[in-house]
């Protein structure tokens, strides 16, 4: 079918983002620059906006939508309205498949991923409700499915989101091995905690630091983010695939345009050292550190992986690989915190042993250190704060990992205009 009988394509669409939790402003940013910089020509003029803790675009060329889904690091989906209207009954519900089909998008689905809010009219469930679209549909539930759906109900008001992405955004597919860390960070969270450190919602700069240090780096999402940021990658650098490349019409030349935009190339990017304590955590990191850089073309000597304790000789020995006198090094941390804290004060007396750590560090090498760190508890992060403030400026941002509330608290080695 000839891309000019599609009406999805041809037609402005309405977006919604959904982005890492606790990061709606800063995905806003980043889709911002994706607007004031797209990677092709389109139709239509988006305009952007923020409300309940999605970004809602409206006017979008689809085509453009794509660029934003394979683009984007730091959102978990991007929906598209694919049907609104009035719904009162199951002929309502019936009535909307059918005019999604009628659009041509629809690649004869067999098996869908369907969810369903409803605070509606009918007077049945969700559950049931989501029954009878896969029913009307012609599918069978899947939660593994490509095809998802999801199913907003209000009133006599039915919208149909559909996923651009399929799998979530932060599944990037740059490791071999998913599991093993301690402190698991999802890869979205991690690249919105990279960018806020930076403050540069958009990518930074490869000559901002002579290096990036990544104690406690587990299985790599931080560093492998750090890099990302720097290079300009986007999600789609790595290879993974999305649901809307299965949707009928599918412009294949500009899915190949968009890639071959955001491929990644060999430019130059500050140089990494991880620090892993865990033996068997160590090995699956050694092994997503070559897959990653692999599939991002660059060097395997660019990223150096370590055994080795932050907080004991072997960590000043891997910090010395990339900081000499002067120097200014990124440093990401995410302390497994869960282990080793029992109650506030240890995570008080845990987290200012860092932060005097960082300052060891800095007396011991000469560099100028700035960067990251999370952290899970309040007077722990005023204990941090407060031995910093004297050598660094600092930030705090909050942010939800996990349904918990965690900290990202930013430290900038004074006087050093970063």
């Amino acid at each position: 079918m000839a891309d000019r009988t599609l009406k999805y394509l041809s037609r402005p669409a309405s977006i919604l983002v959904r982005p890492a939790p606790g990061w709606v402003d800063l995905v806003a940013g980043e889709f911002a620059q994706f607007v004031a910089n797209p990677v092709a020509r389109y139709k239509f003029a988006p305009e952007l906006k923020v409300e309940k803790g999605v970004i809602r675009a409206s006017n979008v060329d689809f085509r453009q939508a794509m660029e934003w889904t394979m683009r984007s690091l730091t959102a978990h989906d991007v929906e598209w309205e694919a049907w609104e209207g009035r719904c009162t009954s199951w002929k309502g519900l019936a009535k909307a498949c059918d005019e999604m089909k009628a659009s041509g998008f629809l690649p004869g689905v067999v098996k869908a991923h369907v969810a369903a809010k409803a605070n509606a009219s009918f007077v049945v469930s969700s559950a049931v409700i989501r029954e009878h679209f896969l029913e009307a549909l012609g599918a069978s539930s899947d939660e593994n499915a490509e095809m998802r759906f999801r199913l907003d109900l209000y009133r006599d008001r039915l919208r149909v989101l559909v996923s651009l992405a399929g799998e979530p955004l932060y599944k990037r597919g740059y490791k071999k091995h998913l599991t093993g860390a301690t402190a698991p960070l999802p890869e979205h969270q991690a690249a919105a905690c990279v960018r806020a450190t930076l403050k540069e919602p958009g990518g930074a700069s490869a000559g901002d630091f002579a290096g990036v240090y990544v104690p406690f780096a587990g299985t790599g999402t931080l560093a492998f983010e750090s890099v990302a940021a720097q290079m300009g990658l986007g999600g789609c650098s790595f290879g993974r695939r999305y649901a809307f490349e299965s949707f009928a019409g599918m412009p294949e030349a500009t899915i190949a345009h968009i890639r071959k935009k955001l491929a990644p190339d060999a430019a130059r990017f500050a140089p990494l050292v991880c620090v892993e304590r865990s033996e068997d955590v160590l090995s699956d990191l050694r092994d997503n550190a070559g897959y990653f850089c692999d599939v991002a073309g660059i060097s395997p000597e660019t990223i150096h992986v370590a055994g080795g304790d932050f907080f004991k000789a072997d960590g000043d020995r891997a910090l010395r690989r990339i900081a000499s006198h002067g120097t200014k090094i990124l440093m990401l941390l995410n302390p497994p915190y869960g282990q080793r804290l029992k109650a506030p004060a240890e995570a008080r007396k845990y987290f200012t042993r860092i932060a005097d750590r960082i300052i060891d560090l800095e007396m011991k090498t000469g560099a100028a250190i700035s960067g990251m760190c999370l952290i899970p508890d309040e007077s722990a992060s005023a204990a941090f704060v407060k031995l910093l403030k004297k050598t660094h400026k600092t930030t705090t941002t909050h942010f939800t990992h996990g349904g918990a509330d965690m900290r990202l608290v930013v430290f900038r080695h004074h006087p050093v205009d970063m």
